[in-house]
């Protein structure tokens, strides 16, 4: 009995291959995607985009604090928890944010006029390549 488990000839193996017509969805999708990533990243390098810099510090700040799950499991019930919680508060809560918008907005011009406006920046002129 196990000669002929040993002799029995492999079954086939079905012929795996992916049509062209899925790889060029794949790549259509990928191309918006990368490219919508690099207009973030010029954004970030070339504009000088303090907002959004500021945002991904601040994601990066709360991420090394805890690991992905637990950032999971507070997103999912930050997003389960706040429309009911704004239902059933809404005057006071929009209250408190235009109060601290314009805190921030406060702090932002004081930083502005401190900081920011001191930092040269160089012109968009175009650089004669040779």
């Amino acid at each position: 009995m196990e000669s002929d488990a040993q002799n029995r000839p492999l079954p086939p193996l079905p012929k795996l291959e992916i049509p062209e017509e899925i790889v060029a969805k794949a790549a259509g999708v990928i191309h918006v995607y990368a490219n919508h990533a690099l207009s973030i990243a010029r954004e970030i390098v070339i504009d000088k985009n303090l907002k959004l810099v500021s945002c991904l510090w601040a994601a990066s700040y709360i991420g090394s604090l805890c690991n992905f799950l637990t950032l999971v499991y507070i997103g999912v019930l930050l997003i389960l928890s706040a429309p009911l919680m704004h239902d059933k508060h809404q005057h006071r809560i929009d209250e408190k944010l235009c109060l601290a918008h314009k805190i921030i907005q406060a702090q932002y011009m004081k930083m502005d006029d401190a900081v920011l406006k001191k930092i040269p920046l160089p012109s968009n002129k175009e650089k004669k390549t040779q």
